[in-house]
């Protein structure tokens, strides 16, 4: 270890979001550690012991050792500086790195204040992005801000956070953690600190770059094999096969993959492809296969949308004054994020078609969600009221919905109509609601 780093005595998790707060929790429990959010409201919340995302538990927060602030002077001292901010896209499909940047100018503004005499700090990476961006994006913003040089001043690293909301199964502690540095000294001082928390242990990638690739493609597979399954289950409903079940046969080889089609919505999955294409292109290339991915993942509510029409006709039921209960409006199961959901996407395709569209979400709060000006009413337990619908949409399969399921018929009017996009029914079984239920 040279004179210049040394092993971080304390650490600072900028964004307490979905990623931030369980990993600044579990990094103090091993060292003195401050959470910094710009959104008082958040800070005051995680105070107060609630975490609107209903990921971490109150006893969790309110017996912890983490400091919270909305205060940036945090950063000046801080050894050890993770930023964990998000990374969306735009309108038209292009890296938004806006808040990327605010962080980065925050920490070269925040290091022009550090003290004399303290070791020179790491700033790691979490947020997904494209090959490249840390050192060629982040760290010159760093430069100009603080006058400090990348490699003397400050040094960088990368580690792709690899939370899965919703999943208490595959967590911070359970999960190998790929850690990166722009030297491998800084590599090991990175895996060495993340170390303390990733219990599964670390895997040192052999650059930055390296590690910000391997990170979206993680989530470039999955979103082209879940897109496979979609135009797999679109071919099968033209052919009238029941796509489940050409699956369950092909499973039965030993190399088949198997994975359930449906909506493909967050600020994950749909969005990390487009940080490789950007980069891509910027080098040349068409990425025709992953772009084509996006297109049919894209198209499915669409898709549903002209499905349940074909199906309500063939009921003798007219779309134009039919009542549509969507059952779901998170972006995935067992979450409370609404955020690029598309079962909101199906909500608004829904509308084009169909008399009324309501949803039922016992997760999210509020009385309507809204998407371009269009807003959907949300409802109570729909099993209180007494309304039929002629179409129920099961668009996410949380949890809580496993028992009301199996009370569907009580919800349906006659020669109604269900389609599962989630899987969660079972084809042929002797439940009235489920022999007739529509599936991907």
């Amino acid at each position: 270890m040279s004179k210049k780093l040394t092993m971080p005595k304390n650490v600072t998790v900028i964004g307490l979001g979905y990623v931030g707060l369980p990993l600044a929790l579990a990094f103090s429990r091993e060292l003195p550690t401050t959470g910094f959010d710009i959104d008082a409201s958040r800070v005051g919340e995680l105070l107060a012991g609630t975490d609107r995302n209903r990921e971490v538990a109150e006893s969790e927060i309110t017996s912890s050792n983490l400091t919270l602030t909305t205060d940036a002077s945090c950063v000046a001292d801080a050894a050890f500086i993770v930023v964990t901010v998000p990374t969306p896209v735009t309108e038209d499909h292009k890296p938004d790195l806006s808040m990327l940047e605010s962080a980065s100018m925050m920490i070269g503004s925040q290091l022009c204040e550090r003290s004399e005499g303290l070791p020179v700090p790491i700033i790691v990476y979490e947020s997904t992005t494209y090959p490249g961006c840390t050192e060629e994006f982040c760290g010159p913003i760093i430069e100009r801000e603080s006058g400090l040089k990348a490699g003397e001043g400050f040094f960088l690293g990368y580690s792709p956070e690899r939370t899965n909301f919703g999943d208490p199964e595959h967590t911070l502690e359970t999960v190998i953690k790929v850690v990166s540095g722009e030297t491998p000294e800084v590599a090991k001082t990175v895996s060495y600190t993340y170390g303390l928390i990733a219990k599964a242990g670390t895997h040192m990638a052999p650059n930055i770059k390296t590690a910000e690739a391997s990170k979206v493609i993680e989530n470039v597979q999955r979103d082209l094999n879940i897109a496979l399954f979609n135009e797999l289950a679109m071919i099968f409903d033209r052919m009238d096969i029941q796509s489940s079940d050409v699956f369950e046969a092909a499973s039965t080889k030993w190399n088949f993959h198997r994975y359930q089609p449906g909506l493909v919505g967050g600020h994950c999955i749909p969005v990390d492809p487009y940080y490789l294409t950007y980069a891509a292109s910027k080098l040349g290339h068409d990425s025709k296969v992953i772009l084509s991915g996006r297109s049919v993942n894209d198209s499915m509510p669409e898709f549903i949308a002209a499905k349940a029409g074909s199906l309500l006709r063939s009921q003798g039921i007219d779309p134009n004054s039919a009542a549509v209960l969507i059952l779901g409006a998170a972006f995935k199961k067992d979450v409370v994020d609404i955020r690029n959901s598309k079962a909101i996407v199906l909500a608004e395709r829904l509308a084009i078609r169909f008399g009324s569209v309501r949803i039922y979400d016992p997760l999210i709060e509020g009385v309507e969600v809204e998407r371009d000006g269009a807003r959907f009413a949300m409802i109570d337990d729909p099993l209180d009221s007494g309304v039929k619908y002629d179409l129920i949409v099961l668009a996410v399969a949380h949890s809580e919905f496993v028992v009301f399921v199996n009370r569907l018929e009580e919800l349906l009017s006659h020669d109604g109509v269900v389609m599962d996009l989630t899987g969660t029914f079972t084809p042929g079984s002797n439940n009235k609601t489920l022999s007739d239920v529509w599936t991907l």
